[in-house]
């Protein structure tokens, strides 16, 4: 070992030496609530290791991330034969549409879309589903029997329609289906769930918002937690304006919010619960959002811009903080994994994206947010600026290391790994594991973020990784929120059952 090298390794493992180690050493008590209420032999695979923070090494450390998944990661291989995204669309029009669907004027429309990018496909070819789905229920006919006349019920295709929330290609399908059927377009609504960044972002000066903003910069909500809520009131008045005829004559930042009724407030509730079903938030998420605007017209009652408080019976989307989820076997990730090697055109750069949520557990954002500079291969390091803002430190497993190598050697000049725009790149990371986690045959409910679960689940069962380093590594400064990322299959929890001597 050279000494630069022992310079790196010594500076790498001071940092398991640093005041940042002791401070969450001291989080972790025997009498706390949690360690009272959790097994610890039900948590333990093994005999205990060694649980002193200050004997790990960095090599060890890694040595734990290379050794979790009980698979081979997939690379580069001339050998095998990409299908890329025409043979998927392909692929998902023989499986999903043949057979399946039978109406000529859907089928002719799902065949010329076939040179869409394949997510944007697979979006459409559910839309399609659902399409024939809600005409199965209301006629009472089997999908062979869906048919072109079945379609000319105007009335319901609107209703369907305006229940769905089409993006712009699945509108462009209903009005293609309009022209061929009724000889002219529906006059649909402009879609709300693809909205422009511009749309989407446009800051909110609507003064009866003003007003509420300012009450709550009065009562100390900090800066960033205002940028939040902002966020969901301008969702909300998009929303309003884009849906409902009696605001669309006045301007975003001109809505009368005295005409907001509780059945709107219901309907919005709804349209939330929609996006969280499909992918597009998690349940956490529209809770908050709904929480945020539910909070927003009751405060607007008290501060008397609102004649009424329409909030009080209104429920709010209920999730739970901790939900047991079923995680995926090793032979499971290996298929998803091998089926982005398979399908993807950019193969090596979405494996890495979904390596780090899997082999170092990084929320999506974080993912999108990666610079090559963050990067430093030769110390099989990654800085990471996670959700508390702080910059994080991190070891670089070794298929992560190959990965980027291989893309910094093919480097572009964007500063991002993934690309400039985050939001962008974060929605397109949620569709693209929307497509995976089908092709491969997934069931498991949720986004992305399952993977960050099976990454802590996983660095949980050795016995042999202390709480510290696994709270480290999670990036949690609380015990109890990397708790809830521990899941024990039903047979876990059978054995540690039986090692209780009754």
């Amino acid at each position: 070992m050279d000494e630069h090298t022992k310079t790196s390794n010594s500076y790498i493992y001071g940092l398991f030496q640093s005041e940042h180690w002791k401070q969450l050493a001291k989080t972790l008590s025997s009498n706390a609530s949690y360690a009272n209420t959790t097994s610890q032999e039900c948590l333990e695979t093994s005999p205990t290791g060694n649980h002193d923070i200050k004997s790990l090494s960095w090599e060890k450390v890694l040595l734990f991330l290379n050794t979790m998944y009980a698979f081979r990661w997939p690379e580069e291989d001339t050998s095998i034969s990409s299908l890329g995204s025409h043979g998927l669309n392909e692929w998902l029009f023989k499986t999903q549409i043949q057979g399946r669907i039978f109406t000529p004027v859907v089928l002719d429309f799902l065949e010329k879309k076939k040179s869409l990018k394949s997510t944007s496909y697979f979006s459409l070819i559910q839309y399609a589903l659902e399409l024939i789905n809600f005409f199965k229920t209301r006629t009472g006919l089997d999908a062979r029997s869906i048919q072109d006349k079945e379609l000319t019920n105007k009335d319901d295709l609107i209703n369907f329609t305006e229940q769905s929330y089409p993006d712009f290609i699945q509108r462009d399908m209903i009005l293609a289906i309009s022209r061929k059927l009724f000889s002219y377009e529906f006059d649909l609504k402009k879609p709300c769930e693809s909205q422009s960044p511009e749309e989407a972002t446009q800051v909110i000066h609507h003064p009866a918002i003003n007003a509420h903003i300012i009450y709550l910069i009065r009562s100390g909500v900090k800066v960033k937690s205002v940028a939040k809520y902002k966020f969901s009131y301008t969702m909300f008045m998009n929303w309003l304006h884009t849906n409902y005829i009696q605001f669309q004559s006045n301007s975003i930042n001109d809505l009368p919010l005295s005409m907001v009724t509780e059945e709107l407030l219901i309907e919005f509730r709804q349209y939330l619960l929609r996006l969280a079903s499909k992918g597009v938030y998690s349940k956490h998420t529209v809770s908050d959002r709904f929480y945020d605007i539910r909070y927003l017209l009751s405060n607007l009652f008290k501060l008397g811009w609102l004649s009424k408080d329409i909030t009080l019976d209104v429920s709010g989307i209920p999730y739970e903080k901790y939900l047991y989820r079923d995680l995926p076997t090793d032979a499971e990730l290996q298929n998803f994994y091998q089926t982005i090697l398979r399908h993807s055109d950019q193969p090596i750069l979405e494996l890495a994206a979904f390596g780090l949520m899997l082999l170092l557990g990084l929320r999506i954002h974080e993912v999108a947010s990666i610079r090559y500079e963050d990067l430093n291969i030769e110390n099989k390091t990654i800085s990471v600026f996670g959700k508390n803002e702080k910059s994080v430190l991190l070891p670089l497993p070794e298929p992560l290391q190959k990965y980027f190598q291989s893309l910094m050697a093919s480097r572009s000049r964007n500063d991002y790994v993934f690309g400039d725009n985050i939001q962008a790149i974060i929605r397109e990371l949620r569709a693209r594991y929307r497509l995976y986690s089908f092709v491969a045959g997934w069931n498991y409910p949720g986004g992305p973020h399952l993977l960050r679960h099976a990454f802590i689940s996983r660095l949980s069962e050795r016995s042999d990784c202390p709480p510290q380093l696994l709270m480290y590594l999670a990036r949690h400064d609380r015990p109890e929120n990397t708790a809830r990322y521990v899941h024990r299959s039903p047979h876990q929890l059978t054995d540690a059952v039986n090692k209780i001597n009754y």
